[in-house]
């Protein structure tokens, strides 16, 4: 009997959709301007669920448009004022392709499909060493 619970078990696994591609954070795999990609995943159960966010609140967005705000600037707190100009990269790290085709498609006002096709034999930014503070010699009185 546990032989066929297993055979059972293993025929589901295989036959179960199991995606080739895991969906994370910045995969451009999508067209939404904030990529947001929840997961969830329980070994009791053997499930993981997975939601791209980002392209359900797209289709809600749609549906209650009066409910939406997309202003076309970055607000920034700490000089609490909207900012039109995307800034250019200064990350310490490589710029991550899809912000990369996001970043571009804001300042051109082309589309990300125009965007991926048009740079996709180009690299992102790469980072930006942090200059390091100059340091004095500290004065003691002894």
């Amino acid at each position: 009997m546990e032989a066929n619970v297993k055979t059972k078990a293993l025929d589901t696994l295989l036959t179960a959709s199991i995606p080739g591609m895991e969906w994370v954070h910045g995969d451009d795999l999508c067209d939404c301007a904030f990529q947001r990609i929840g997961e969830w995943s329980n070994p009791y159960i053997a499930q993981t669920l997975r939601v791209r966010f980002c392209c359900i609140w797209e289709e809600l967005f749609k549906q209650y448009p009066e409910f939406v705000q997309r202003i076309p600037a970055y607000f920034d707190g700490n000089a609490e004022r909207f900012v039109s100009e995307p800034w250019e990269w200064n990350g310490n790290y490589d710029m991550p392709r899809a912000l990369w085709h996001r970043h571009l498609a804001s300042k051109t006002g082309k589309t990300l499909p125009e965007i991926r096709e048009e740079y996709r034999d180009q690299e992102p930014p790469k980072a930006v060493p942090k200059k390091t503070p100059e340091t004095r010699p500290v004065w003691r009185l002894r």
